[in-house]
């Protein structure tokens, strides 16, 4: 384990069988030994102190856990410094303010594992990654971030699972959970932090969060349901259900493409028109958006806009085969062929076999035909 290349493990001599305030030392147990820096061995000039091995102890207890002699580990080390958690905290809270993050880290988790009956050191050691992420979203080391906020989330659940109605880790794993945008699992756990909460200004503000939250998820699934329904063929469900949303919030685009599209297909293009044209003043720019508003400008008479809108879809996706002839039919029927052909050039370059282009490849082929004639 790499966090352990500074730690040696030596075997007391047979016979030794010293005390300490009662606690008698197993010679058949290794005891982990941290060297000095720089150093791959004890040197017999150095010998062993008992700092040495207490901080060596440290060091097993917090990266390897699962080490065989946890349990003989702690007693001892605990026997050594009585104080060792609280003392441990201290120095990790010095290594904070030094923005040595790595040994904060370290010290933290031995806390941690030598006392996972405190909820208050899982949220400690949950802070310290939440320092490493902000550094390292600082630094623009998104794979460093990413690592530091799962360490976050996993100490915070790892106490969550062990103190399921602490109102501390359950506020602290719900906030984070909001932060990240996992609004599902915040609303779950802020729901439980609410129920065993004392009353007081933090309960209320949490309260006032999950009330919001609750409504926008609410909200969410309206238009879930509304795209759903567009899929299925349920254009008049659609346009309620987007309506719905709408009336919660105005401000969400996708609800008002939803709403034009099934106007669309409803024959309203009219109305479709002006939700199309809603979601451009929202901010949003696509080609679905422009295509669709080409179609009702096509439908409502004004052919040059239907171009137009069809111009500006090409210029987001100029590879979009579905835009390209959709236009280029445009420009075939009103007999201006130099465009259309061009328009299906591009198009046959891109996908030669797509059946919009093909069947434009032989009206074109046969308008030529005729012309000749």
């Amino acid at each position: 384990m790499q966090n352990l290349d500074d730690v040696v493990f030596i075997t007391l001599p047979d016979g030794f069988g010293q005390e300490i305030e009662g606690f008698s030392f197993d010679p058949t147990i290794e005891l982990p030994v941290q060297i000095a820096d720089g150093r791959e061995e004890i040197t017999t000039d150095e010998g062993i102190s008992f700092a040495m091995i207490a901080a060596g102890l440290i060091k097993v207890i917090a990266h390897n856990q699962n080490h065989p002699h946890t349990a003989y580990y702690r007693n001892l080390l605990f026997n050594l410094q009585p104080d060792i958690v609280k003392e441990l905290q201290l120095a990790a809270i010095a290594r904070v303010n030094a923005e040595d993050y790595d040994f904060a880290e370290e010290l933290f988790s031995a806390a941690l594992n030598l006392n996972r009956e405190e909820p208050q050191l899982f949220v400690n050691l949950s802070l310290v990654y939440g320092q490493m992420a902000r550094k390292a979203r600082d630094d623009k080391k998104q794979e460093l971030y990413d690592e530091a906020i799962e360490k976050q989330l996993q100490t915070l659940r790892e106490g969550v699972d062990l103190h399921p109605n602490s109102e501390l880790l359950l506020s602290e794993y719900g906030v984070l959970n909001l932060f990240l945008g996992n609004d599902e699992i915040a609303l779950k756990y802020l729901n439980s932090y609410l129920k065993v909460a004392q009353e007081g200004e933090k309960r209320d503000l949490i309260g006032k969060q999950v009330n919001q939250l609750t409504e926008r998820i609410d909200n969410e699934k309206t238009l879930f349901a509304a795209f759903d329904a567009m899929q299925m063929g349920q254009d008049e469900r659609a346009l309620a259900l987007s309506e719905t949303f709408i009336t919660n919030d105005k401000h969400q685009w996708g609800a008002w493409f939803i709403k034009g599209w099934a106007h669309r297909r409803l024959g309203d293009y009219q109305s479709s028109q002006a939700a199309f044209l809603r979601c451009l003043e929202l901010g949003e720019e696509n080609a679905d958006i422009y295509n669709e508003l080409s179609i009702c400008a096509l439908e409502l008479g004004n052919r040059e806009l239907s171009k137009d809108y069809l111009e500006i879809a090409l210029e987001l996706e100029e590879d979009n085969v579905k835009l390209l002839s959709n236009l280029a039919f445009i420009h075939m029927r009103d007999g201006e062929f130099n465009r259309a052909y061009e328009l299906m050039e591009r198009g046959l370059a891109i996908d030669p076999n797509d059946p919009a282009i093909q069947f434009l490849q032989s009206e074109l082929t046969r308008e030529g035909d005729e012309g000749e004639e």
